[in-house]
């Protein structure tokens, strides 16, 4: 009892002599013990990969490196020609082929982790590999949809949103001046979303049409709530879908936002069936074998990607600068 009211004469004696001194802020609580952690981890947001949405994929078997298909043409003999009685000079008709090839390309991501950091997950009671893992698989699925979108060029693929010997619908300016959707009439967007979707009918003759289209973000906000007129309950969207012989569905598409030409927005109209437009891809996303390397180990993540293609180019339009 003496040694207790010794030390509080000590400690008295210190604060007293300004020797000892004590934050007004202090407690005998630590931070730590008032901190309340969410248990929901917030992750980052991505714009959604659409791609695989909006082209159709063609088989293809496993191990496979190259692929090709046969296109046939058929040859009527030139002008018709009205016969005489007992003619041998008939006009010959005759069939073509004309084979197409192309080849895949290996993808790749991997993730690595150490001795250390599986003891450090066990700890924590989070699933390393699994966490990992998944951003292995979404990194790779960003690769696909950028190669959907407008391919490589380095190595000569194509995407949906550039493919050649296409038709182009030239958007004409508006009583503005103006052929920026932002700057025309309903009227005025009507005649342009009409104008590019028939352009793949008038091409083939009616051989062949547009089925589908996408927008950049901003367009199709625009048309998605932009009155038909002053007097109209309907939206330009609902009026050209209700009204257009060709055109099923508009999706937006922020791949669209800078497609075009120097970076101009671009429209696109085209028919998502794999006869006219497809990908490749024989080789879905595969987690390999972990692979030890001194103190870590390595997980190799590959995937095999052909590019978009089309056999009937002429059912895709763009339209740039909307």
């Amino acid at each position: 009892m003496n040694l207790c009211k010794t030390a509080q004469r000590y400690f008295d004696s210190l604060v007293h002599s300004g020797r000892f001194t004590k934050d007004a802020s202090e407690t005998i609580y630590l931070a730590r013990q008032l901190l309340e952690m969410e248990t929901t981890v917030y992750k980052e947001v991505f714009p959604a990969l659409r791609g695989r949405e909006f082209v159709p994929k063609s088989p293809m078997a496993l191990g496979a490196k190259y692929f090709g298909y046969q296109e046939e043409t058929m040859y009527g003999g030139g002008q018709r020609k009205i016969i005489a009685d007992m003619a041998t000079d008939l006009p010959l008709v005759n069939v073509s082929r004309t084979e197409t090839q192309a080849r895949v390309y290996p993808l790749g991501r991997a993730f690595a982790y150490s001795v250390f950091d599986l003891s450090h997950a066990a700890y924590a009671n989070e699933p390393l590999d699994t966490t990992l893992a998944s951003a292995a698989r979404f990194a790779i699925e960003q690769d696909i949809d950028a190669l959907l979108q407008v391919g490589d060029a380095a190595y000569n693929l194509l995407g949906l949103l550039n493919q050649s010997n296409t038709n182009t619908y030239v958007v004409p300016n508006g009583v503005s001046g103006s052929p920026l959707w932002k700057d025309k009439t309903s009227d005025e967007i009507l005649t342009d979303l009409n104008g590019i979707a028939k352009a793949a009918h008038i091409a083939t003759k009616s051989a062949d049409m547009s089925t589908k289209m996408l927008l950049p973000l901003d367009s199709y906000e625009l048309i998605s709530t932009k009155p038909r007129s002053s007097t109209s309950d309907t939206t330009v969207l609902e009026f050209f879908l209700g009204t257009s012989r060709f055109i099923k569905s508009v999706e937006p598409w922020y791949a669209c936002d800078a497609a075009g030409a120097l970076g101009a927005k671009r429209a696109v109209a085209y028919r998502p069936e794999v006869d006219a437009v497809f990908y490749k891809m024989p080789r879905e996303f595969q987690m390999l074998p972990a692979e030890a390397r001194g103190l870590r180990f390595v997980i190799d993540c590959i995937a095999e990607y052909g590019g978009v293609h089309t056999r009937k180019p002429k059912t895709i339009t763009y339209a740039d600068g909307i």
